[in-house]
């Protein structure tokens, strides 16, 4: 199990509704890895769109960097796939743009 977060963090990341992530009824194995990747609860971006993608409706959002957005977007993702079908269900064209664009950031700095 990953250390806890000892970093400070701002309101952006704290001023959560009291949720978690049980409260999604997300898969057993899910949750399992969520809280072996050092997640304990989720954020406000989180708790704001993840009970949305799970009905299937587009989201667009906006938050801070380190505020969770990848693993508001993966989460349902993750919950929506289905093991037993053996196809691609999902391209996460978003989450490789965002990842690229930071890769950028690291190497000019």
């Amino acid at each position: 199990m990953p250390p806890s977060d000892t970093r400070y963090k701002t309101e952006d990341v704290t001023a959560t509704k009291g949720n978690e992530f049980e409260d999604y009824f997300l898969k057993r194995e899910l949750i399992m890895g969520i809280y072996e990747k050092g997640f304990e609860r989720p954020s406000p971006i989180q708790e704001e769109s993840i009970p949305i993608a799970l009905t299937g409706s587009d989201i667009l959002a906006r938050a801070k960097n380190g505020t969770g957005k990848i693993a508001a977007f993966c989460i349902p993702a993750l919950e929506k796939i289905d093991q037993d079908n053996n196809v691609i269900q999902g391209l996460p064209d978003s989450v490789l743009r965002t990842t690229a664009s930071k890769s950028r950031e690291f190497e000019v700095v």
